[in-house]
């Protein structure tokens, strides 16, 4: 059992640590796919536990919602711009590293601005206890969802087309 908090920012390090894991890997190899594939599932899963769970219950910080919610839409430009380079441009490391910036970036801001966040946003333990429930059990229905890595790929794909 893990408050809200502890369940966002241990995500935010997964994320950072496949960030570190994606950088090292060779260009071009399986390993370096194995593990985007591995990121672009764990990204959806974090956008989807912020925008589903996290967020509407601290609704009342509603400035530093909608700055959240326009740092994901940046984050999602920056995966586009990287997933439609192709591995053989001289750009695409350079495309991953901004993505990877971006993304890391807003995990920071987060941690700093919203965990915990401002007032009016009163919870309670036990209401940080019951959220951090229910996020890390969102977390590991989706990460055990057929449907959910088959979305994670057609997004990826939509993104690459677009």
């Amino acid at each position: 059992m893990s408050n809200a908090y502890d369940v966002l920012c241990a995500h935010h390090d997964t994320l950072r640590g496949l960030g570190t894991r994606l950088k090292a890997a060779p260009v071009g190899s399986t390993e370096r796919q194995e593990i985007l594939d591995e990121l672009l599932l764990e990204f959806d899963i974090h956008m989807r536990i912020e925008d589903d769970l996290y967020y509407p219950a601290l609704a009342a910080a509603s400035t530093l919602i909608a700055i959240a919610h326009a740092e994901h839409r940046q984050i999602y430009d920056a995966l586009a711009a990287a997933l439609r380079t192709p591995v053989t441009s001289p750009d695409y490391e350079a495309e991953w590293n901004s993505f990877l910036t971006v993304l890391e970036a807003h995990a920071d801001e987060e941690e700093r601005d919203l965990v915990p966040p401002p007032a009016p946003v009163n919870l309670s333990d036990a209401e940080l206890e019951d959220l951090g429930n229910r996020m890390a059990a969102r977390m590991e229905e989706l990460r055990n969802s057929k449907f959910e890595r088959l979305h994670v790929k057609g997004r990826a794909a939509l993104l690459r087309a677009l």
